[in-house]
């Protein structure tokens, strides 16, 4: 019977002192809390990450307007990748429309991208005639801008 007795004080005790009092809040601080509890239907809230180009393409998903496509793309997974001969830290990348009247050329020099005219069989012209997008001896796309008279690739298929 002591045992249970001193066990039950000590059990007692233990909640008692285990215990700390809770601080009463300010009226600032409950001021608070009924801000953020509340929802503003004004303000719209903004997602990190989820920035959308003017098409509603999300670029943080590496989404770009494709005008040939008329849709949302992710250039990087296109089959014709270039290589940037200006910055090697860059890529471009190249769709072809479905009849091949016309290519879309997705690069850093572009922004957006820019939409080539077929001028022949392997040979593609932009309508202000600046960039020129043909093969070259080993069968591979280069893209060729002409500014104050010089020509120089900028483009390469790799």
């Amino acid at each position: 019977m002591k045992t249970i007795y001193t066990f039950g004080i000590s059990f007692f005790t233990l909640a008692l002192f285990s215990c700390t009092p809770q601080k009463a809040s300010t009226a600032t601080e409950k001021q608070d809390t009924a801000k953020m509890a509340t929802t503003d239907t004004t303000t719209e809230k903004k997602m990190i990450g989820g920035d959308k180009d003017e098409h509603g393409c999300l670029i943080a998903a590496g989404y770009s307007w494709s005008v040939l496509k008329q849709d949302c793309i992710r250039p990087f997974e296109l089959k014709t990748k270039l290589k940037d001969l200006q910055n090697s830290n860059y890529a471009g990348y190249l769709l072809f429309s479905s009849d091949n009247k016309q290519a879309e050329v997705f690069a850093v020099e572009f922004k957006p991208s820019i939409v080539l005219d077929a001028e022949g069989a392997e040979s593609y012209i932009a309508k202000d005639n600046k960039y020129k997008m043909t093969k070259n001896g080993q069968k591979q796309w280069v893209i060729s801008k002409t500014e104050a008279g010089k020509t120089a690739i900028i483009l390469q298929q790799e």
